[in-house]
């Protein structure tokens, strides 16, 4: 009597053989400018978000704080 787990070890082994056409396929890269399209969008998403923080820390330290900061002009 056989357990399932080797009936199912089997099976799987006999359908990995039944689809073995020849070596082993090697997944694609995909595209290398997708790749870099993908990191320049992500340092552009960091750079904005820094901004952003920027621009709300001397928002708060110039309403909070005021004559702190240089005056511009």
């Amino acid at each position: 009597m056989t357990h399932p787990e080797d009936q199912l070890a089997q099976a799987l082994r006999a359908q990995a053989r039944a689809t073995s056409y020849g070596p082993p396929q090697r997944p694609p890269h995909g595209d290398p400018r997708a790749a870099l399209r993908k990191q320049i969008s992500l340092a552009l998403t960091i750079a904005l978000l820094v901004g952003v923080l920027l621009g709300v820390a001397l928002a708060l330290v110039s309403l909070f704080a005021p004559g702190v900061l240089p005056s511009v002009g």
